[in-house]
């Protein structure tokens, strides 16, 4: 004990050195670890259903204090990636339609602590921009139209049923398909980005190939001397095509290949244009008529598909050819020279189709007030007596409105067809005065007696004027209608 004792003495100064040293160092560990932050980290916020240019965002964690290390992981969600993970503003990049848990970890040494963040990303829609009809008919190729792929995604055009068809720039979503006729094909368009892929189908019946000119067009109007037109023929998908013009002279026809070429021709010519188009080897032509109007407009009557030039005098559309529609044929209306136990007095029966455009049927007034297509009607009197005034009087008028005549009314002499006479009970059904007088019903009557007002024309001698008659005659009818505006 003693021996301790005096060691102690001798060696205090050593040992108080000593343990000041060590009460110093555990003083400054304490301190030390007193000022250290906490683990406390911040991912900053969530990106919901981003659609963008590469499917990326730009994360917005706090950084990590001094003496920590921060890195981003991710906990859920397929395919991510981050362009520097120890960053706390990385870009994170993902794929459509999924969803990814992400998280932001601060550490140091074994600890470490994590705040999470939500990232998705809208899914894929593929759109079909015009479906087709259950069956395409009159032709077996197809033009395919889908959305634009967008945000760097990539779309394909695929046949999933049918056989003997083939796609044209499958990889655009502008393609052509070309298949068999009378089959049915499914198509799928889908849309591509990464691992992911969506889709959508439809399904249709292909028909034979028919060749489409478009339709006629009989009264076009344009300003000008030139005459232009647009064509209007279809040209079938992954299909070739020309026109043609097969009657009519100094029409021309600027782009032979295009189906919507501009067409130049001459006023009052009608043309008529040859479409021919070629789809893997088979071969299909369709017309189509094509006409300026310059004196005269034509119109098409779609009862019977007879078409009568018309001209515009005072305001009113006058037909320029006498009406030919058989209606009530042989009693309301009929030929001239045509009528049982008939006589006809001078000229001869109508009998050739070129004669009966050119004179017309011969109409009783009933007929001729019934037999008025839609949108036409009979003129009236005074309507008749107008135009004469319009045009400088019966004696200025008279060569005008005659055959070859200035307003193009063409006026011709059809002469009458005559049942019955109240003064001479033994004429009977008589026919006369072809190719010297015209006369043509108004809608002038006096209802009182049952007389009818007509307008005419004799071929020499007298002016242009009116006659009052009673029902037994059967004369030509030209129709009126108003100016379209």
């Amino acid at each position: 004990m003693v021996k301790l004792l005096m060691w102690f003495q001798m060696n205090y100064k050593v040992l108080y050195k000593i343990s000041m040293i060590v009460l110093a160092i555990f003083v400054f560990a304490c301190q030390k670890d007193e000022a250290l932050p906490a683990l406390n980290p911040d991912a900053g916020p969530s990106f919901i259903d981003i659609e963008n240019e590469g499917y990326v965002v730009s994360l917005g964690a706090v950084a990590a204090p001094e003496g920590q290390e921060g890195t981003w992981r991710i906990y859920s969600g397929q395919n991510g990636r981050f362009e520097d993970v120890n960053h706390h503003q990385t870009s994170f990049y993902g794929e459509p339609g999924e969803k990814y848990v992400i998280g932001w970890e601060l550490s140091r040494g074994k600890d470490y602590e994590s705040a999470l963040i939500d990232v998705s990303f809208k899914k894929m829609e593929p759109v079909i921009m015009a479906y087709p009809a259950d069956t395409i008919f009159n032709n077996r190729s197809l033009y395919l139209e889908a959305a634009k792929p967008k945000f760097g995604a990539a779309g394909k055009w695929e046949i999933i049923d049918g056989d003997g068809g083939q796609i044209i720039n499958e990889d655009s979503n502008k393609g052509q398909f070309v298949g068999s006729e009378k089959t049915e094909y499914t198509i799928r368009w889908s849309l591509i980005y990464g691992s992911k892929k969506e889709s959508i189908d439809f399904t249709f019946v292909t028909d034979q190939l028919i060749a489409d000119a478009g339709i006629d067009e009989l009264d076009i109007i344009t300003s000008g001397d030139s005459k232009f037109h647009t064509l209007n023929a279809f040209l079938p998908a992954g299909a070739s095509a020309q026109w043609e013009i097969i009657d009519g002279e100094l029409g021309e026809v600027h782009h032979l290949d295009n189906a919507n070429s501009l067409f130049e021709g001459v006023a009052d010519t009608s043309y008529s244009l040859k479409w021919t188009v070629e789809l893997d080897g088979e071969i299909s032509m369709d017309t189509v008529d094509i006409r300026f109007r310059g004196k005269w407009g034509v119109w098409t009557d779609s009862r019977d598909n007879q078409t009568y030039r018309f001209a515009t005098i005072n305001g009113l559309e006058w037909m320029a050819e006498n009406y030919n529609y058989a209606f009530d044929a042989g009693v309301g209306s009929l030929y001239y020279g045509f009528s049982d136990r008939s006589v006809v007095k001078s000229g001869t029966p109508v009998e050739t189709e070129e004669d009966r455009k050119f004179y017309g049927r011969l109409y009783s007034y009933e007929a001729a007030y019934y037999a008025a297509p839609e949108g036409w009607r009979l003129p009236t009197i005074l309507e008749y007596e107008d135009m004469l005034v319009a045009l400088g009087g019966p004696l200025f008028a008279d060569s005008k409105i005659k055959m070859d005549g200035e307003t193009g009314l063409d006026l011709n002499y059809s002469g009458y067809f005559q049942r019955y006479s109240s003064q001479d009970p033994s004429l009977r059904n008589v026919f006369d005065l072809q190719d010297s007088n015209g006369y043509w019903w108004t809608s002038s009557v006096d209802e009182e007696f049952g007389l009818v007002s007509c307008y005419g024309v004799v071929e020499s001698g007298d002016l242009p004027g009116s006659v009052i008659v009673n029902q037994s005659y059967s004369m030509s009818v030209r129709y009126v209608r108003e100016v379209a505006k």
